[in-house]
This record gives C-alpha cells, sequence and structure tokens, in this order.
C-alpha cells in the first residue's frame, strides 16, 4: 500500500538525479507497465523522453525528458516514474494512472514572516 509516508521516503531517497539515463532500471517499467500503458521512448526528438499513451497528450505528464527522471522503482501492483517535484504511479493490471505532486512546504523564515506580516 502506497501511503504518504511511504511517498516522503521516496522523495528523501531519490531526490537527486542518477548519472545518466541509461543508469534507469527501464526494463522494470516496459515489464510492469508497457502492456497497459503502451510506453515507448522517443530518441528523435531533440531530447529523449518517454512516452506514456495512457496519459492524455495534453498532459505534460504524457511526455517526460529522460533527464528528469530521477528513479523508476516497484511496487507490488504499480510502477513509480520519480520525478523531482512529482511520482508518476502506473497501475500494472490496468491502464490507471495516478500522479502525485509534491506542495510547496514554507521554510521557518517564510511561516515567521507570514505570521508577522512582512
Amino acid at each position: 500500500m502506497i501511503t504518504k509516508q511511504v511517498i516522503n521516503t521516496l522523495y528523501k531517497k531519490y531526490r537527486k538525479l542518477p548519472e545518466s539515463p541509461d543508469c534507469l532500471d527501464m526494463p522494470l517499467l516496459f515489464d510492469y507497465a508497457s502492456t497497459h500503458h503502451n510506453i515507448s521512448i522517443d530518441m528523435e526528438g531533440p531530447v529523449d523522453a518517454l512516452i506514456i499513451r495512457s496519459i492524455d497528450p495534453a498532459s505534460p505528464f504524457h511526455r517526460i525528458p529522460l533527464e528528469r527522471i530521477h528513479a523508476i522503482v516497484p511496487f507490488e501492483n504499480w510502477v513509480a516514474i520519480m520525478l523531482h517535484s512529482s511520482i508518476i504511479f502506473l497501475d500494472c493490471r490496468s491502464p490507471k494512472v495516478s500522479v502525485h505532486i509534491r506542495q510547496h512546504r514554507p521554510s521557518f523564515i517564510e511561516r515567521v514572516r507570514g505570521l508577522l506580516g512582512w
């Protein structure tokens, strides 16, 4: 089960980009999620990108530059694609997609300024 605590742990663990997109576990993504999500890699454009066709083409998560992906993490029934401020969860059993977008948490100084009205 993917809980808020699991999501926070993922953001902490995968906060840095890998040395190269070649370090990503792409076979894992294709083995678990390509059947229902029609995933492909576009190497023809100016930037190599992962295309998830189960996501609306108008969505910013439809085409993701490989250089922006931090990790690919498997779960029991999901595969997570880690980005800097979001996680795309792809269901392994259906074309269901869930996206978590990390909220900006104000720093201590920002909270104090807000309280003082500065």
